[in-house]
């Protein structure tokens, strides 16, 4: 009999990673850390327990890179940017390869969009000296602070404006990028992503709204892509040619849900081919449904606009959420790999049930799931399934 789903478990060479299936787990912001930026036990058995469900790849939750140029973006975030932050992900990735996963670090720098509580007083930094209309994440509204049990005053954290960079110190904060990317490496990761989406800093140089440059850094998209080049050039020299390297994109940002590009399929290809060539292994999409481009003119899924035009292997997200969904778009040249947020954080073992083929009530992903800052135990994984008869992914 035929195996369900061949290519979504048939193993994939990305850069020089070989992952035994093509099933990433997308980063998801946790705010789990110490206080201090330290990974906890916690986070520990968190991602173990997800690399023992079968992944061929973690991408780790948003990490600060450096202490410096107001990188870290929330509360009880991770960072990787002394000793005993690199101690704490040492753990964990001794954990995940105990599975025979690999991970990957996502190197993250918040931007104008960062909680103003990490700022100790200083503006924000971006491509341009601009203002997010957002707010920081888990204060939208009532129903949240409601199932969150929260008591009292409540009020919505905004973000003040933020300046630009100079090119000096858009430099300086590449060396940032590649000093993490070192610690991630030298800690065992396998490689690290730069976090070019959402929102965050290379995504206010990505996005033309947010960057109003016109200097080198700024103007047309291979302008705009440059800070994002620097840094996969800068990372790539730190820790060599033995590791992946990936640059996540996206439209839409934590400020901006509905965030599309001028221009759509054309601005999307000029973003491609300006990668072209880059010190990237592979380019990770992210959306809320890989299948909606914001594209009135031009349904091409961004997803395969860019592997065409970059020449890429993609790491697909958004929408994708059982063995049909995955399957089709890997085959559909949308995707590589394909990276399953929400349904892993419910469901670590998605990878054999997907597998199995077993008729699964999935359960129907709701915010209370998210972990609510700076530390909650409440939550975790309703039901742990173990079947040693199951297919391994």
């Amino acid at each position: 009999m035929a195996e369900a789903f061949p290519t979504l478990f048939s193993g994939i060479t990305l850069g020089p990673l070989t992952l035994r299936n093509r099933i990433a787990m997308a980063p998801l912001t946790r705010q789990m850390a110490e206080a201090d930026g330290t990974p906890t036990d916690e986070m520990v058995a968190y991602y173990a327990r997800r690399a023992r469900g079968g992944l061929g790849l973690i991408i780790t939750e948003g990490t600060y890179e450096q202490a410096a140029y107001q990188s870290r973006a929330y509360l009880s975030q991770p960072g990787i940017t002394n000793d005993k932050q690199q101690a704490g992900w040492a753990k964990v990735m001794d954990a995940v390869h105990q599975h025979g996963c690999k991970i990957i670090v996502q190197l993250m720098h918040g931007g104008r969009v960062c909680d103003p509580r990490t700022l100790y007083g200083q503006p924000p930094v971006s491509a341009s000296a601009t203002q997010s209309g957002g707010w920081t994440l888990y204060t939208d509204n009532d129903y949240e602070k409601q199932i969150r049990n929260i008591s009292g005053d409540w009020p919505k954290v905004t973000f003040p404006p933020a300046r630009a960079l100079t090119v000096e110190e858009i430099h300086a904060v590449a060396d940032g990028f590649a000093a993490g990317a070192k610690r991630a490496v030298d800690a065992g990761a396998d490689g690290v992503e730069v976090h070019g989406a959402n929102g965050y800093l290379l995504w206010q140089f990505i996005t033309p709204k947010t960057n109003l440059r016109t200097d080198e850094f700024g103007g047309s998209p291979e302008n705009n892509v440059r800070f994002a080049r620097l840094v996969g050039e800068k990372i790539r020299a730190a820790i060599g040619p033995d590791k992946l390297i990936t640059l996540r994109l996206s439209q839409d940002g934590v400020d901006d849900f509905v965030g599309a590009w001028p221009g759509g399929v054309t601005y999307a290809k000029a973003i491609g081919q300006a990668l072209k060539g880059s010190a990237y292994d592979a380019l990770h999409w992210s959306s809320f449904n890989y299948l909606d481009n914001r594209d009135p003119a031009d349904p091409t899924p961004m997803a395969t606009v860019l592997r065409q035009a970059s020449g890429l292997p993609l790491i697909t997200n958004g929408g994708i959420a059982d063995g049909p969904g995955a399957e089709a778009a890997l085959t559909s040249g949308a995707a590589d790999v394909v990276a399953i947020g929400r349904p892993i954080f419910a469901h670590p073992d998605w990878a054999y049930l997907v597998r199995s083929g077993v008729d699964y009530p999935w359960m129907d992903f709701d915010r209370k799931y998210v972990i609510r800052p700076p530390l909650d135990y409440a939550h975790a994984y309703p039901l742990g399934l173990v079947d040693p008869e199951w297919p391994q992914p």
